[in-house]
């Protein structure tokens, strides 16, 4: 009886507000149908058959309304109740769109709604499922190894029971899940735009808990999850590419800021407060003037009147920005508008670029372009100079022979062939500089390639320097090019002049060691400025310098050391602040030395009796080659440029050797010399030119031709240089 009366009151508890509302009105019927018959009986009136019609029909309505209600009213309930749970979940996940508060609060609501024991919710992490939360466990409800398979991944997109699963599906549960006693589950995926992103699983101990009418509903509440993970991965997705934005505004490779109306800075990124030196919140809040120097300020004023007055913009303006500390940056400027819903602006983004480097790197592309153009001078006065020097030197040659040394004129031609040497030094440091002479190694002594260009470097150097000469007793003798060598010790003078401006001690040593090391070092030393510790890092990088605007080109060092690396040699120095600088060049010592570059004697001029045709356009070097090779003895045939060469060898007469000058107008040396080996005539060339024999860096040419002779010239290199090719 008392179960029966539970059972009563659980129904009564459970019915809605239609269903009691048809019970009272069914029980009304009833309740009338025995006041009826009671007073029937009590009135001893007998039933008729009418009577009893009437109370049956109203007893079989009222019986089958209640019938009806309880059943429909029942199912009417029970989907109001799904209902409000649907929208009691609805709102739990709406809440938020945090999704660890969403799988927490969600899993909890519908394990608390349909009354299981058990729920575990999975989320789809690349290619595996991740367990985020759980309900009445602690664990995960499949074992780990099957949530990154890609069969379990399959399964996992449908709707699953207990009932529809059995072992030979391959589905493996923890170990730990057979302790919870569970009977019945089902497992629904969370799809994300057809796309399964994650299962909802809830568990019971309850046989048959999940009857078709709940996994629907289950189904319902796995959508409203489904729309809130969706929502929460496209904020998430929002939120990263805010964040994004916000790291390119704010580590952009240029510098931005942006000004409202009145010029005040109302944002800045982090690369315009690193650039200029600033904390953002120094630079936010100041007037725009606060980026630029003094003298800028009326015009960035005037600037700002013609932007957000005459909706103004600029591209491209080059500007300078001041720094916290003081130093001036050049910056390129680009500005844009922001206009409200009126059209008129109200805020201007200024897009800076640093350009500072870019002007430095104008300006060296500048000097070097200066550089090369004064290269391209130096190189043809060179070339003329050296033609007049091969005049000069072979008078003079010309003059000794035929003197006597007791002739009071013979000390003066001295003077005249050493002043000439001095200058083909010189042409030689123009085309070294023109970088028109190639590089040529042979056997050369340091002391002499010194001295001669300190002779060059003395009228160049204050007259309270003073300059000290230490070389070794011991011819210095290496593997070199003179012309590269020479350079390269010049720019050490010239960089220890600078850094001694109110004078000094400049010291040129040479040390020879044909023992241990084997090697020839040069150290010139200066007691000058010194250099720091940030200068000395830099030294050797092309275009740097110390020196003021226009003061230095920054390649001196650099060269130095290109000219170290290609005679495989090596460059070091010690420098100290207020005590001077020295560097240490450190060649490897000659080893086979020819014996003439020990022994100081007059070489023998050996000529002959060969007939010689010399080409030239200049009429004093003509002169004076022909004059030359006259008093050696040849038989000589001048002709005065191409054209009268071409004619001369057309008439085909045979000449043993051409001296042939490369550079002549109209009619150049190389036409000459493809003009003599189509008419096959059987004579030898030696090229000569006052540039350099970079002619011969085309392989074809230099194997056909049989000499040089590079401009100017004594006559014992003339009768060297002729004797080797005709021996042959």
């Amino acid at each position: 009886m008392r179960k029966f009366l539970k059972r009563v009151q659980s129904i009564s508890f459970n019915l809605g507000l239609v269903e009691q509302a048809q019970i009272v009105a069914s029980t009304a019927v009833i309740v009338m149908m025995v006041t009826i018959i009671t007073a029937n009986i009590l009135i001893k009136k007998e039933f008729g058959v009418l009577d009893f019609i009437s109370i049956l029909t109203a007893g079989t309505i009222g019986f089958a309304s209640v019938y009806f209600s309880l059943k429909y009213g029942q199912q009417l309930e029970e989907q109001r109740r799904d209902l409000e749970a649907l929208n009691t979940v609805a709102q739990v996940v709406s809440k938020s769109i945090n999704l660890n508060y969403i799988f927490s609060n969600a899993l909890h609501n519908v394990a608390r709604i349909l009354k299981t024991e058990y729920g575990w919710l999975y989320v789809l992490q690349g290619d595996t499922l991740e367990l985020k939360k759980t309900f009445g466990a602690d664990f995960g409800f499949f074992s780990t190894k099957m949530l990154s398979s890609k069969t379990f991944l399959e399964w996992t997109q449908e709707i699953r029971t207990n009932a529809e699963t059995n072992t030979t599906e391959g589905i493996v549960f923890n170990n730990n899940v057979h302790e919870l006693n569970i009977i019945s589950w089902v497992s629904v995926p969370l799809k994300v735009a057809d796309k399964t992103e994650g299962i909802l699983l809830l568990a019971s101990v309850t046989k048959e808990f999940f009857p078709e009418r709940k996994v629907s509903l289950i189904a319902a509440f796995s959508n409203q999850i489904s729309v809130a993970l969706n929502n929460a991965h496209l904020f998430d997705k929002l939120t990263e590419s805010e964040k994004r934005y916000a790291d390119l505004f704010e580590h952009s490779p240029d510098m931005y800021h942006l000004v409202d109306n009145n010029g005040i800075i109302v944002n800045c990124n982090i690369t315009e407060s690193q650039t200029l030196c600033y904390a953002k919140t120094d630079i936010i809040g100041q007037h725009l003037t606060f980026l630029y120097p003094v003298e800028m300020h009326a015009n960035i004023n005037t600037f700002l009147i013609n932007s957000f007055g005459e909706k103004k913009e600029i591209h491209g303006s080059e500007e300078q920005m001041i720094t916290q500390s003081g130093n001036l940056i050049d910056v390129s400027v680009k500005t844009s508008l922001v206009y409200d819903e009126n059209n008129k602006p109200v805020l201007m983004r200024c897009v800076v670029r640093d350009i500072t480097e870019k002007k430095l790197l104008e300006q060296k592309i500048v000097q070097a372009q200066k550089i090369d153009s004064i290269g391209n001078l130096a190189g043809g006065i060179a070339h003329d100079f050296n033609n007049i020097l091969t005049s000069i030197m072979g008078a003079s040659s010309i003059m000794r022979r035929r003197m006597r040394p007791t002739n009071k004129i013979y000390p003066f031609v001295d003077i005249i062939e050493t002043a000439s040497t001095r200058g083909k030094s010189l042409t030689n440091q123009l085309l070294t500089f023109a970088r028109r002479t190639p590089i040529e190694f042979h056997p050369i002594n340091l002391n002499v390639i010194i001295d001669e260009t300190l002779r060059i470097f003395e009228p160049s150097a204050n007259s309270v320097i003073d300059i000290v000469r230490d070389f070794s007793a011991m011819p210095a003798i290496i593997n070199g090019d003179e012309g590269q060598i020479q350079q390269a010790i010049l720019n050490l003078l010239i960089n220890a002049r600078d850094a001694m401006p109110s004078g000094g001690t400049l010291i040129i040593q040479t040390i020879v060691d044909i023992k241990k090391e084997k090697t020839v070092v040069v150290n010139v030393s200066d007691s000058g400025t010194g250099m720091s510790k940030e200068v000395q890092q830099q030294i050797y990088v092309p275009f740097f310098s110390t020196k003021g605007q226009g003061k230095g080109t920054g390649l001196g060092l650099s060269v130095v050391y290109g000219v170290m690396k290609s005679h495989n040699s090596t460059v070091s120095f010690n420098s100290e602040v207020g005590k001077g600088t020295t560097f240490s060049l450190t060649f490897p010592l000659y080893d086979k030395i020819p014996l003439d570059m020990y022994v100081s004697q007059t070489k023998k001029v050996v000529g002959g009796n060969e007939d010689v045709l010399v080409i030239d356009d200049e009429e004093f070097v003509l002169q004076t080659l022909c004059a030359m090779l006259s008093d050696m003895g040849y038989s000589v045939t001048p002709a005065a440029g191409g054209k009268e060469a071409i004619a001369i060898l057309s008439r085909r007469k045979k000449f043993d050797l051409v001296l042939l000058d490369m550079n002549m107008p109209q009619i150049g040396g190389k036409k000459v010399f493809e003009k003599i080996k189509s008419l096959k005539l059987k004579c030898k060339v030696i090229i000569s030119s006052g540039y350099s024999d970079a002619i011969l860096e085309e392989k074809k040419f230099a194997k056909n031709i049989d000499g040089f002779l590079q401009k100017p010239y004594k006559i014992e290199e003339l009768a060297r240089k002729v004797r080797e090719v005709l021996d042959v």
